[in-house]
């Protein structure tokens, strides 16, 4: 008899072992030390912010900001496999056993971090909040939307039908969202009312669609939608076997690329455009932005925006980096007459154009502070950084090169 807890376990232990080893990249890539002194501005920086804080701050807006995301977000890692379809089929009515301490770890460990964002952000929510809840609420509402959202995402993945699974995700979205806003702005009683009152009515629609019993393919196809995600993070260090790779025909983007001239010296340019529209990497670097607009808005007044600015702008380059991995193993590049430069100049051209646009992005904010010389020399900033990866990518390809024919 299979013991299903102990099977993901060793699973899990399984994925990790190969993981873990390729951690030591990142620590050496400064990341960690990057990471240090940006805590520490971080935290000078938050300091004065609470003592000094401005009049009339969204302190409600902000803290639904902070606290959507991850009380939104609710993977499951079940660590299935393609043969689980037909190994583990016959135990189909007993997989709760498996699936139940996936969803309790997928919880715990996101909530956590909610409740950390909770308590660091609760000294300028209490200052500047007109009635501010108890902290102690809002982390036990903070663990019941958590739960609500997490058992809706794993609900989703068993509902029959693409249309109603996307129809509701948006209900998810938008009712968490809505009764995490109902907590923040209505008065205390009134909002535990309507939080209660809207879990249990979630709850109840969530039992309306018809579901499937185990919906094996798409448990497969979210995990390794997962771990690829893991990888395309370590990609970022170090090179590693990104396995699968996910294709998004995002037809509402098929123009971009229409304007490259159709000849031989342009068309490893027209691949790597449409490489970059149809992969997971566009929506990561949109989300990032996202996140790097709103921190930079909240600092901009301060040398520690400035920091929060340029680091942003250097991930964003290391994030597009895995852009030079896309077709190191497609066969058609190596038969097609493609010119011999073509990949290292169209990749490194890509990455300065995406990043420069991003760098021009996340200065919005500055045009907000008042200051003409801060606004312009922290775009300056900002473009020196663009200029020193793009010579960095140039020189670390040249040299790899040079090692490759070296080896050859």
């Amino acid at each position: 008899m299979i013991n299903l807890a102990e099977l993901r376990q060793k699973r899990r232990g399984e994925f990790w072992g190969r993981i873990l080893p390729y951690t030591q990249y990142i620590v050496q890539s400064g990341v960690a030390v990057v990471t240090f002194f940006l805590l520490i501005a971080f935290a000078a920086w938050y300091t004065t912010f609470v003592q000094h804080i401005p009049a009339g701050l969204p302190v409600y807006w902000i803290m639904l900001v902070l606290l959507t995301p991850l009380t939104l977000y609710g993977t499951v890692r079940t660590y299935m496999r393609p043969a689980d379809v037909i190994f583990m089929l016959p135990l189909e009515t007993q997989m709760q056993n498996y699936f139940a301490p996936a969803w309790r770890s997928s919880v715990i460990g996101k909530y956590i971090w909610l409740a950390l964002i909770a308590l660091v952000s609760w000294p300028f929510y209490v200052r500047a909040a007109a009635d501010a809840k108890p902290l102690l609420l809002l982390f036990a509402v903070l663990l019941l939307l958590k739960i609500a959202s997490n058992y809706g995402s794993w609900q989703e993945l068993r509902i029959n039908g693409q249309t109603a699974r996307v129809l509701f995700r948006l209900l998810r979205y938008v009712y968490i969202t809505a009764l995490l806003a109902a907590w923040l702005w209505l008065p205390l009683t009134t909002a535990s009312v309507v939080v209660i009152v809207g879990v249990i009515v979630y709850w109840l629609v969530l039992r309306l669609p018809g579901k499937a019993a185990v919906p094996w393919e798409r448990l497969i196809a979210a995990e390794k939608n997962h771990a690829a995600g893991v990888m395309r993070m370590l990609g970022w260090f170090v090179d590693v076997p990104t396995g699968e790779r996910k294709i998004n025909h995002r037809r509402w983007l098929s123009f971009i690329g229409r304007r490259v001239p159709w000849n031989q010296e342009q068309a490893f340019r027209f691949l790597l455009i449409k490489t970059f529209v149809r992969s997971e990497l566009l929506p990561t670097l949109a989300r990032f932005v996202i996140i790097g607009i709103v921190l930079v808005l909240l600092a901009r007044l301060s040398w520690f925006g400035v920091a929060v600015y340029l680091l942003f702008i250097l991930l964003s380059g290391v994030q597009m980096t895995m852009l030079r991995k896309q077709h190191t193993d497609t066969l058609w590049l190596s038969i097609y007459p493609l010119p011999v430069t073509a990949q290292r100049l169209e990749t490194v051209r890509l990455i300065t154009h995406a990043q420069l646009l991003i760098a021009v992005v996340l200065w919005i904010p500055f045009l907000f502070t008042g200051d003409p010389l801060r606004m312009v020399w922290t775009l300056a900033a900002g473009l020196v950084v663009v200029w020193m990866q793009r010579a960095s990518l140039n020189r670390k390809w040249l040299r790899d090169l040079a090692a490759d024919d070296e080896l050859g």
